[in-house]
């Protein structure tokens, strides 16, 4: 059974026609059509059909509709045919397969027609199209069929439009003719549509009516709006006066397009040291294997500003330069540009036409024309296009060729999940330099004696750049501009944290780390950016989800959402399920954001949220683990509420293991700001864990922390027991003077 509302309400089984009864029942069918698959309250349905003024009895005659809509979607002999009307509270919803509705077989076709390439949404766009029998809902009347009556038309013009422009891409404009003059017969206005049609006219050898139409649409424009065309409609006039061969389409164009060879490659950056394995990587995703597969080879590079993504795109593309004898393509997309933003594709398009050989009076009107030409253009051509630093999904698709032969390469901070959800994409994720590639990075800016001579320093430069190029780049090129000085001079500023993103700071926006990581930042959604600066407030770079979340007083789900989040930005890893990382170049920028952006106030409600967590969830695993152990002398406030995270013994048992580092730092940064019952409390907690895993140094140094707590706490109940327990963890870690001056 299958129903059209993309002209007459009509419904079919097989091919028999179903009687649909009146308009009015045929409307109430069309609103549950609509909105198939969910509840169409009945005041609004009754809204929907009979207006403000309902009759009287317009309940009783909306049921009696509804049952005999039943009854029509039955196959003769009463038998289920696959849709069905089904009360629910307050309304009623028609549970179908959308897929036999012509409406939302359309949409569905119009929205992949959106990401496919122009040869498939052609054919999408086409089948679409095909579904239209007359104006959607036509024989209903009513204000809210105007209403949908209008919207879907819309919706239909804008694929008939994106269809034309394929077409006319692939000069294939003269057969679209007689369509295009009844489209602007009713849409005389219609800027986008007059280009059209003007270029298809171009197209099948009317050079003087195109122009006249041109002149005929300024004119009305003119005289009715009291507007000039557009600037795109007035190019596309200079294109035709000019006799662009542009214009002609893909299919039709003239032979001067394309002598120009493009090598568009910036010089190889150097040194260039280590990533050997990734290499390998590459020359697989973009092996000779690939290419066999028939389909353009598109491979994404991920990973943190400054890690060497754009260094690694080119040294695979000068190794490989002699497999792209038709050029080489190359655009740098600025995603992440602070100061002028994001490179538009319609820009990109218009200088890789330029690169290919297009004169700029060539170059067709519109976003859709353009990547229907460059397609074209290189679709046979054996290239590599490099697309560097790309923001996101939609600013690099209607860069992507379409034909087999073409290799792309994008570098991005993001992961373009979009990408791979609608083309055939690859990706390699760059980490951080191993210290041996980072000391031989060093050693190829400022020569191995030097390194020889200095140990120390180059220790401090490897432990504090944390393996990331750009900042051994950084630090290296200071070094280098003062070959006199010692290398202990940037040393010693990168030792404390405060000064650490200083000294690798450059002024130039594109090589300071301070700002590459802000760039990063500025890219994401406020609730995203949240979560990193409170990211920046934790005592430690390793978080678990648990523990993020009540940082961020946020349940677990969506704090989960806004970690992937990061995650797909590089700005955190997920190294283990359920366990997040920062680097710590990244993370000394978000403790330095973190601290502008959020308020005392709630930094320190964000830290105790994290430190209750501990608390709370040591003390329920504490008792799953030791359930005869005696009760500490200081209350938890809410220490009976159940807990998510652990729930028997072993899970108590994997928290603390997971855990237990979190659980020391924030036992220190508790005995910083005060805290100092949960100091205590803490040491308490974690003893039974640290001394049953023989872990006595670390029971040790949380019960001195404590010691210095119970003084100021100033409670006999705490301080006498507690010069018992440090007595015993100096005795079990076999400090035995001070155990001694601390019997147990």
């Amino acid at each position: 059974m299958r129903f059209q509302l993309l002209g007459p309400v009509m419904g079919y089984a097989g091919e028999q026609r179903i009687d649909l009864g009146s308009a009015k029942q045929r409307c109430v069918l069309a609103v549950l059509l609509l909105d198939a698959g969910r509840v169409v309250p009945i005041e609004q349905l009754i809204h929907r059909v009979w207006g403000e003024e309902p009759p009287r009895t317009v309940r009783s005659t909306l049921y009696s509709y509804v049952a005999r809509i039943r009854s029509a979607l039955r196959e003769p002999g009463g038998q289920a045919a696959g849709m069905e009307v089904v009360r629910h509270a307050g309304g009623y919803v028609l549970e179908a397969d959308h897929e036999r509705i012509d409406v939302h077989s359309f949409r569905r076709l119009t929205e992949a027609a959106r990401v496919a390439d122009d040869g498939e949404a052609g054919d999408l766009l086409h089948t679409a199209l095909g579904l239209w029998q007359d104006d959607a809902l036509s024989g209903l009347t009513g204000a809210w069929v105007e209403s949908v009556r209008t919207r879907l038309d819309a919706e239909r013009v804008a694929a008939a439009l994106q269809y034309n422009d394929i077409r006319i891409a692939l000069g294939e404009g003269e057969a679209l003719l007689p369509e295009l003059r009844s489209l602007m017969a009713v849409r005389p206005l219609d800027e986008r549509l007059a280009g059209q049609l003007v270029t298809a006219l171009y197209q099948a050898g009317r050079q003087v009516e195109a122009l006249e139409t041109y002149e005929a649409i300024r004119d009305r424009l003119v005289g009715e709006l009291g507007i000039d065309p557009n600037p795109d409609l007035q190019a596309l006039h200079r294109q035709v006066l000019s006799a662009a061969p542009g214009l002609k389409g893909a299919g039709n164009r003239d032979p001067e397009i394309l002598t120009t060879v493009p090598r568009q490659l910036p010089a190889l950056p150097t040194p260039f040291v280590g990533r050997e394995r990734e290499l390998s990587v590459l020359d697989e995703m973009v092996g000779e294997e690939a290419e066999a597969e028939n389909a353009a080879v598109v491979t994404v590079i991920g990973g943190m500003g400054g890690v060497g993504k754009t260094w690694l795109a080119l040294r695979w593309a000068y190794r490989h330069l002699s497999r792209f004898s038709d050029g080489q393509l190359y655009v740098d997309l600025r995603g992440f540009d602070h100061t002028e933003g994001p490179i538009s594709p319609t820009a990109v398009l218009r200088g890789l036409l330029g690169a290919l050989g297009v004169p700029p009076a060539a170059i067709p009107a519109g976003v859709h024309a353009q990547t229907g030409l460059y397609r074209s253009l290189v679709a046979k051509k054996r290239m590599l296009i490099v697309l560097d630093n790309a923001r996101d999904t939609a600013q690099v698709a209607p860069l992507l060729p379409g034909g087999p032969y073409c290799t792309t390469l994008i570098t991005s901070r993001n992961t373009l999940a979009g990408l791979h959800t609608t083309s055939r994409t690859r990706a390699l994720t760059l980490g951080a330099f191993a210290d041996e590639d980072a000391r031989e990075l060093l050693a190829e800016r400022l020569g191995s004696d030097r390194l020889d001579d200095e140990t120390d320093a180059v220790d401090a430069f490897l432990s504090h750049s944390a393996g990331l190029p750009l900042a051994l780049g950084i630090l290296a090129t200071r070094a280098a501009t003062h070959p006199g000085f010692s290398l202990s001079v940037v040393a010693k500023e990168l030792q404390c944290e405060v000064t650490r993103l200083d000294a690798l700071a450059t002024g130039e926006l594109s090589t300071d780390l301070r700002a590459v990581f802000a760039s990063s930042r500025s890219a994401l959604d406020e609730e995203s950016a949240r979560m990193f600066d409170l990211l920046g407030l934790a005592p430690s770079s390793d978080i678990s989800l648990d523990a993020a979340a009540s940082l961020a007083d946020l349940p677990p789900p969506r704090t989960r959402v806004l970690l992937h989040r990061l995650g797909a930005a590089h700005l955190v890893q997920q190294q283990n399920p359920g366990r997040y990382v920062m680097h710590d170049l990244i993370r000394l920028f978000a403790v330095e954001h973190g601290r502008m952006t959020l308020g005392a106030v709630a930094r320190d409600r964000a830290l105790r949220r994290l430190a209750d967590f501990c608390l709370h969830t040591a003390h329920r695993a504490d008792r799953l683990l030791s359930p005869h152990r005696e009760t500490m002398g200081l209350p938890i406030p809410g220490a009976d509420r159940p807990s998510d995270v652990v729930h028997d013994a072993a899970s108590a048992l994997a928290w603390f293991e997971a855990e237990y580092g979190l659980i020391a730092d924030v036992q220190s940064l508790a005995a910083r700001r005060g805290w100092y019952a949960l100091v205590w409390q803490l040491a308490w907690l974690s003893e039974p864990f640290l001394l049953r895993q023989g872990r006595h140094q670390d029971n040790l140094m949380a019960w001195r922390l404590a010691l210095k707590a119970a003084e100021h706490l100033r409670d006999p109940g705490v301080s006498a027991p507690t010069l018992r327990f440090v007595g015993r963890a100096l005795a079990m870690a076999r400090e035995w003077p001070g155990a001694e001056a601390h019997p147990a």
